[in-house]
């Protein structure tokens, strides 16, 4: 988890990537509360969820949540939207959000923390929301690969992709 936060952080940093949006601030999670609150960080990672382009999620979201996030061992699988790094700003808030809605499961179902399936759906299904709600906002940001995402959880396929592409080294 430790690199590919790091990889995501590198990403994220690099100018033009983390220009200003147009969007407003929303005042909903209270960034100066206490980051180990189990509360703020579910309602973090839900606020991200709702507006992961926003400046808000950018600068005070995104770098709680991953410092929350940090020392938990899980694995976020990036063969399960392959090119999506490469998807420019939108791509990269999906990504994270893939990290923060993997991490908010596990905290709120400590006993499937070993779980990788269900958590990596988990994160899955956070970060198709969160792509579903960009859409809803602005119908011309497309990402082709959610498209088929969005598709695949709409049909209550998405557990298999995720089990097709679990990350699990074969032998």
């Amino acid at each position: 988890m430790k690199c590919v936060a790091t990889v995501l952080l590198a990403l994220l940093s690099i100018p033009g990537l983390a220009s200003p949006s147009r969007e407003r601030e929303r005042p909903n999670t209270n960034v100066s509360a206490d980051a180990t609150d189990k509360s703020v960080i579910r309602q973090a990672v839900r606020d991200h969820e709702s507006d992961p382009l926003s400046k808000e999620s950018r600068t005070k979201l995104a770098p709680m949540l991953l410092a929350h996030f940090e020392e938990m061992p899980y694995v976020v699988c990036l063969d399960q939207v392959p090119g999506l790094e490469g998807a420019g700003r939108f791509g990269k808030a999906l990504l994270w959000q893939m990290v923060f809605g993997t991490g908010a499961f596990i905290e709120q179902n400590p006993a499937r923390a070993e779980d990788r399936e269900a958590y990596m759906l988990a994160g899955l299904q956070s970060a198709v929301r969160a792509y579903r709600n960009v859409r809803a906002k602005d119908p011309k940001k497309t990402i082709a690969l959610f498209e088929e995402l969005d598709d695949l959880e709409r049909r209550g396929k998405l557990r298999e992709h995720v089990h097709a592409h679990a990350c699990v080294k074969k032998p």
